[in-house]
């Protein structure tokens, strides 16, 4: 195999990626792991060094960030793949949440997760797409987009904090939508809802443990929507989240889908893995496709 493509984001981790990338390069080369690096300069950025390197052949492309980084690099990877180029995916976690890869078992220790790239095991997931877009953990729609672009414009925190101070600031600025929700061709109608979210893993939002059950290789995503509900009932819900005590809750519904279609007359915005897409779109479409991304975990 030729040498890997570490993509380096230095705005990952509110801005501490530039600051880790030197630890990141260190640790590479303490398990003698063959790369060349280069740097996402601007937002999207990873999408094209991923999908030009792999049509030029490289085997293994590093997202050397966080869920966001890794968002694009998958986005990078899979446009490649339909022009028939294949390439796995390697994670360097050094982001804010590191969602993605903490449910694959790589922790964010440098060291740990070198030697994970070394070993070079390769484990084939799932992977989503909306609206076209390809995703590797989850979307959001509704509330928890809210608190993704709340949580942006928090620079000073980071992890379950940020995450934390961010639902408290959408509980005040989030609107119910309502929504129309077709679920693998089952229809509900008129539906007031506090989120939509979509889930390849089992942790989203910086260690939330929203999906308990979820499994990335099993040809479906984990689905979570919780009913339109007071502030109050907001604030009691939020402490259940980092282990998963919300499931059973009367307003939290669980399943699991193939394909979704969510429409509204309300606005809705919308995040994959982190990364806010849209502020105000009408239709969400999410589709699971099966076996798609080879990754080294």
């Amino acid at each position: 195999m030729n040498k890997a493509l570490v993509i380096f984001n230095p705005h990952a981790g509110r801005g501490r990626g530039a600051k880790r990338a030197e630890s990141v390069v260190a640790a590479l080369n303490a398990v003698d792991f063959e790369f060349d690096s280069v740097v996402s300069e601007s937002r999207g950025h990873a999408v094209e060094l991923a999908q030009r390197a792999v049509e030029a052949g490289r085997e293994l492309i590093v997202a050397a960030g966080g869920d966001g980084t890794l968002n694009e690099v998958v986005n990078g990877i899979l446009q490649a793949d339909e022009h028939g180029k294949a390439a796995r995916l390697g994670v360097m976690p050094i982001g804010s949440g590191n969602d993605f890869s903490g449910a694959l078992g790589i922790t964010t220790d440098l060291q740990q997760a070198a030697e994970v790239l070394k070993r070079g095991h390769i484990r084939r997931i799932d992977v989503g797409t909306v609206n076209g877009r390809y995703f590797a953990n989850n979307v959001g729609i509704g509330f928890e987009a809210q608190v993704n672009i709340e949580a942006h414009k928090m620079t000073w925190l980071k992890g379950q904090m940020m995450y934390l101070a961010a639902i408290l600031r959408a509980t005040v600025s989030f609107p119910h939508p309502v929504v129309q929700i077709d679920r693998d061709s089952q229809r509900i109608e008129n539906k007031s809802i506090l989120m939509v979210t979509a889930g390849n893993n089992r942790r989203i939002g910086g260690g939330f443990l929203v999906f308990p059950e979820a499994v990335p290789d099993d040809g479906l995503l984990d689905l979570c929507v919780v009913d339109a509900i007071p502030r109050r009932e907001i604030l009691r819900l939020l402490p259940k989240l980092p282990k998963g005590h919300h499931v059973g809750e009367p307003v939290v519904e669980m399943t699991r889908f193939t394909h979704l279609v969510v429409e509204s007359e309300n606005p809705l915005p919308v995040h994959a893995d982190g990364e806010i897409l849209w502020n105000d779109v009408h239709r969400v479409e999410i589709e699971v496709l099966p076996d798609r991304l080879d990754v080294v975990a």
